[in-house]
C-alpha cells in the first residue's frame, strides 16, 4: 500500500489553505489543489510497502515515541518550490523551523533505517497545498501579498497514512494514529 507519515492539521490551517487556493484560481493559476480535508505535514512518504511492514513500523514508532512530550508548530508564510524553469512546481504554507518537530522528524527516521529505508537527516518543514501545472502572466506579482496571520498548529501525534490514488485525487484514510504521551 502507498504509505506516509505525517502530522495532522486543525481546522484554522484547513480555513487559510482555501482561502489562498481561491485566490490563486481567481488569479488564473492552474494546479492540482490538496482538498482542505487531506491538508498535513508530510514527514516521510515510504511509498508502496507491505500493510506487514507498515504495522510493523507502527509498533515500533508507538513504543519509541510514547515519551515524546507534545508541543506546538507556527505555520505562518506562503511560498513555493521552483521548478527547472524557475516557476513555482509546489505551493505551500510555511513552518517554522522548531527544534521538537526535528528531534521528532529524527527518532522517526532512527525507527525506519532498521527497515532499509533512506531520508536525510533533516528536512524542510512545509503544508504542501497544491502542484502547480500553469502559471498566468507575471505571476510573481500575483504572489506577493499572499499573507495570513501564525496558526498555533497542537501537535500530540503522528499519524500513518495509506493513500489510494483516483482521477478524482488521492483518498488518505488513517492506518495508525501515534498519540505521544509524555505530556
Amino acid at each position: 500500500m502507498r504509505t506516509f507519515i505525517a502530522i495532522e492539521t486543525n481546522q484554522k490551517v484547513r480555513e487559510i489553505t482555501q482561502s489562498i487556493v481561491e485566490k490563486l484560481t481567481r488569479r488564473r493559476f492552474i494546479a492540482t489543489w490538496v482538498k482542505p480535508e487531506n491538508v498535513h505535514l508530510t514527514l516521510f512518504f515510504l511509498g508502496e510497502i507491505t500493510e506487514e511492514i507498515a504495522s510493523q513500523i507502527c509498533e515500533r514508532l508507538k513504543k519509541r515515541l510514547l515519551g515524546f512530550p507534545s508541543f506546538h508548530l507556527e505555520v505562518g508564510g506562503f511560498g513555493y518550490f521552483r521548478g527547472r524553469n524557475g516557476r513555482p512546481r509546489v505551493f505551500w504554507l510555511g513552518v517554522k523551523e522548531d527544534q521538537r518537530l526535528l528531534m521528532l522528524y529524527r527518532e522517526i527516521l532512527n525507527e525506519l533505517r532498521k527497515f532499509s529505508f533512506e531520508f536525510p537527516d533533516s528536512f524542510t518543514p512545509h503544508i504542501t497545498i497544491g502542484r502547480v501545472k500553469s502559471v498566468p502572466p507575471k505571476w510573481k506579482s500575483l504572489v506577493s501579498d499572499l499573507e495570513y496571520e501564525t496558526i498555533i498548529l497542537p501537535v500530540d501525534g503522528i499519524n500513518v497514512y495509506s493513500s489510494v490514488l483516483t482521477p478524482d485525487g488521492p483518498i488518505y484514510s488513517v492506518f495508525s494514529e501515534i498519540k505521544f504521551e509524555g505530556g
